[in-house]
């Protein structure tokens, strides 16, 4: 992808990427202060926390409110460079789909076999954190990433969460900044998380095969909407 394709956003996003993966900071160390970013990027205080939002509902850093901002997982250029024509990042998206039902059906399925109680609890915890932050603000992208990881912890294979995450991360920009708005976009599949969940906790495989697909399939929706009126 060409620079002049990216918007002003996606560039600072791209250009804050690039900061953190110069191997300078490691999972779990804390970033520089916001003005010491600002000025590392010739950036302004709201395009950055407009860019910190995004990589965090992605879950590469996390804001400690009075402690500062955490450097979570190592960001890859590939999941933050997405397509950025509107048929050519719908056709992208859709494509992905097809891969993320593959293995994220799969992943509920083993999940509601292998999962541990205190792992049920974590999926429920993490449920409950998006639900409640839902309510208050009307989205909930960081905490919905979270609720999907301990789906993947708890089918008890580390390869899910290491390919998936990285697919996901392709939504996890694409919703934060286009389809998770206030004309409620981005939002239709909220509800069957909790469905996907007491699949899961009722050692059901196969509902919660199905309740994953009927997930992914509103997101296909919410992604063909894309554009329209």
């Amino acid at each position: 992808m060409e620079p002049e394709q990216l918007t002003k956003p996606q560039t600072i996003v791209v250009r804050l990427t690039e900061f953190l993966s110069g191997g300078k900071y490691a999972p779990g160390d804390q970033l520089p202060t916001e003005k010491m970013l600002m000025q590392a990027l010739t950036v302004g205080r709201s395009s950055l926390r407009e860019a910190i939002r995004t990589l965090e509902a992605m879950g590469i850093v996390q804001v400690r409110h009075g402690t500062g901002t955490f450097l979570m997982r190592a960001p890859e250029k590939s999941e933050i460079l997405v397509p950025l024509a509107i048929g050519g990042e719908r056709e992208s998206l859709l494509r992905a789909l097809d891969i993320r039902r593959a293995l994220e059906s799969h992943a509920a399925a083993l999940a509601a076999s292998r999962a541990r109680e205190d792992q049920l609890a974590r999926i429920r915890a993490t449920l409950e954190a998006m639900e409640e932050t839902y309510r208050r603000d009307g989205t909930a992208l960081k905490e919905d990433m979270q609720f999907h990881l301990a789906i993947y912890e708890a089918a008890n294979n580390p390869l899910f969460e290491t390919f998936i995450e990285a697919i996901r991360g392709q939504f996890q920009l694409f919703f934060s900044g286009v389809v998770a708005s206030s004309d409620g976009r981005g939002t239709s599949s909220f509800d069957q998380h909790r469905e996907l969940y007491e699949a899961i906790a009722a050692r059901d495989p196969e509902a919660a095969r199905l309740k994953t697909l009927e997930l992914l399939d509103h997101v296909e929706d919410d992604v063909r909407s894309f554009g329209k009126s």
